[in-house]
């Protein structure tokens, strides 16, 4: 289903509902190389075992309950605006004892608890941009000083390249979204940005983008690397640059 002027959130509640149902039917619900290239980001970018985390847009809870499995002592809250999704979420994981789903669209999104990883996979293309303020302001609500927030999104480029040539390809709502425009509003929050990668999974080309952005709180302390530690570093860094 393509792209539909302005739809309501029980239109795209609805859309959900009809659309993880056809790819349950049709067993396309597994893990795939995105949900492991998230993961993998998700580690490197410091994701403890013990970590109270919240997936935004959690859909069917593939990738909850692949991120689950590293959660040795943690836990982690999948939402989204889906109510249908969430119950069956319930009965499929209910073997999982370190998590909990919960219907909402994050616009009253109220709880007394702080994360240390917030996530939004592939979600915020699927949230009408005027409607991202409102998320941040809640995600700074929920995260910790130390923690981050993870986003992928689609390469808005790929994005575009599919609104002109594969628009069967879109889903109720799939807007580009430019790094610009999104640090616009994450900045406004006091975030800032870490990390910021763009990767192709599905397609030779880069087709998505993941960043990392943190609460903006100064330094403490800074501690000085070792000399020898540096020197090292520097010669790895010359012979890279001998062998190219």
């Amino acid at each position: 289903m393509s792209n539909t002027n302005n739809p309501s959130y029980s239109d795209v509640s609805k859309y959900y509902d009809s659309e993880w149902a056809k790819l349950e039917k049709e067993k396309l619900t597994g893990i795939n190389s995105r949900h492991r290239y998230i993961l993998k980001f998700l580690l490197e970018n410091g994701m403890k075992s013990s970590d109270s985390i919240l997936e935004i847009g959690c859909g069917i809870g593939t990738l909850s309950s692949f991120i689950c499995s590293k959660l040795k002592k943690g836990h982690l809250t999948g939402v989204d605006i889906s109510p249908e999704t969430i119950e069956q979420n319930k009965v499929r994981y209910k073997h999982i004892k370190n998590v909990d789903f919960i219907v909402s669209d994050m616009t009253d999104f109220s709880i007394d608890k702080k994360y240390d990883v917030i996530i939004l996979p592939d979600v915020l293309e699927h949230i009408p941009i005027e409607a991202h303020d409102n998320i941040f302001k809640t995600i700074k609500r929920l995260i910790k000083p130390e923690g981050f927030v993870f986003i992928n999104i689609p390469n808005p480029y790929a994005l575009e390249y599919l609104h002109v040539h594969h628009k069967e390809l879109l889903q109720i709502i799939d807007q580009p979204i430019y790094t610009n425009v999104l640090l616009n509003t994450a900045y406004k929050y006091d975030f800032y940005l870490e990390h910021l990668k763009t990767y192709p999974v599905f397609y030779e080309e880069a087709d998505y983008q993941m960043m990392v952005l943190r609460p903006n709180v100064p330094f403490k302390s800074m501690t000085v690397k070792p000399k020898m530690q540096v020197l090292f570093n520097s010669l790895k860094l010359r012979l890279i640059d001998l062998l190219n």
